[in-house]
């Protein structure tokens, strides 16, 4: 796989995070700001593919904190059913 495959590949997975994202504002906002600006400075193909990469770990952690957000909020809400004797809340 050459450099210009990796930014391709790097390219279409920050399309397909975007397109997920229907949020006009990320808790890491800043941080996709900043990289974003950088990757106008990159001089190479090397640095393009460094900056996008970390736009990538940084929408990868974004997606960690919703499913991690997720999961808690569903065995939460498990744990309240099962501590009723017939499983009904109330």
């Amino acid at each position: 796989m050459n450099y210009s495959e990796v930014y391709d590949l790097h390219l279409q997975l920050l399309k397909a995070y975007s397109a997920l994202n229907n949020q006009d504002y990320s808790v890491y906002q800043a941080e996709i700001d900043y990289y974003t600006n950088q990757l106008r400075f990159a001089e190479d193909m090397v640095q393009r593919i460094f900056v996008l990469n970390q736009l990538v770990k940084i929408h990868e952690k974004e997606r960690g904190d919703l499913i991690r957000w997720c999961s808690e909020t569903y065995f939460n809400q498990k744990q309240d059913y099962s501590g009723s004797q017939d499983g009904v809340t109330g």
